[in-house]
């Protein structure tokens, strides 16, 4: 597997909340032997798009008014 940063090689690893922030206290994940980039099931689930995603708003949408100087 690479890194989605650097291209760089990842290596399975468990990764361990110290702190008690999640439920599960050790998952298994992957970490970038380059850069630190780590990937877990939490992290890509939260990387996937949406189903209720809208699209971005831009200065010619109705939502945003466009600013005018006076």
């Amino acid at each position: 597997m690479t890194c989605t940063r650097c291209d760089g090689l990842m290596v399975s690893e468990w990764i361990c909340d110290l702190q008690g922030m999640s439920s599960d206290l050790c998952a298994e994940g992957y970490r970038c032997l380059l850069c630190g980039n780590i990937i877990d099931r939490t992290i890509l689930e939260n990387r996937r798009p949406s189903t209720n995603a809208t699209e971005p708003l831009t200065g010619s949408s109705p939502y945003m008014p466009r600013l005018v100087a006076a």
